[in-house]
């Protein structure tokens, strides 16, 4: 089946990234051990990679490029996941140092996946609602946590306790007066209500920050 496995493959799964369950569906008159020797010897063959176990895609040399975002890879690397921390508030323009991974918010354990995309972190978070402040961004096609959230995501998992906004600006870098513009769009209620969300000091220090300094 080796022939047209890329061939099938192209032409059944629009998706650029796929699964297992994915390949399964599309050779359903195929029995897997077939479909895991083709699977087998286009990755050798470099046809396709794989970025963990699992999940795969077409090599860049057939298609071109890899066809989609560190962000949406992030996204399907572990699922209940969105890109925050370092990363988000590198894309929303709140500091100014390029980010050379891919850090993530997740509802499973503490991971990190190496691959030929870069390097991708995951950190567990138990927040209630999980979402929250989370938006799709259609250009990455990806989960992405909004300034807002990915600041206190932050602040939670660093655990030390800022007492002003210019301990934020010293020590991430951060452009207070593109925060200001980005605080427009919030009431005082709903960053107090996030900073207790955490339930921790941190978290509730930095709320109060926002609301006293910057709004």
């Amino acid at each position: 089946m080796s022939a047209d496995f890329l061939d099938r493959v192209e032409e059944n799964l629009k998706m650029l990234l796929f699964t297992d369950d994915d390949l399964k569906l599309v050779f359903r008159d195929k029995d897997l051990s077939t479909i895991y020797n083709s699977l087998t010897y286009h990755l050798k063959k470099k046809n396709l990679v794989r970025y963990r176990r699992g999940l795969y895609s077409l090599a860049p040399r057939r298609q071109g490029n890899y066809g989609f975002s560190q962000f949406k890879l992030a996204n399907k690397l572990v699922l209940h996941s969105f890109v925050s921390f370092e990363s988000a508030l590198s894309h929303h323009g709140l500091i100014p140092e390029a980010v050379y991974e891919v850090t993530s918010v997740s509802l499973s354990k503490n991971v990190i996946f190496e691959n030929s995309m870069g390097r991708f972190s995951f950190t567990h978070s138990a927040i209630v609602p999980f979402y929250l402040g989370v938006e799709k961004n259609e250009i990455a096609e990806a989960k992405i946590a909004n300034a807002i959230r990915a600041l206190f995501d932050l602040i939670n998992v660093r655990r030390k306790l800022y007492r002003t906004a210019e301990d934020l600006e010293n020590d991430f870098r951060i452009d207070l007066e593109e925060l200001k513009k980005i605080l427009m769009n919030f009431k005082a209620g709903e960053i107090l209500q996030l900073g207790e969300l955490y339930k921790k000091k941190t978290t509730r220090t930095l709320a109060t920050i926002l609301v006293r300094d910057l709004m």
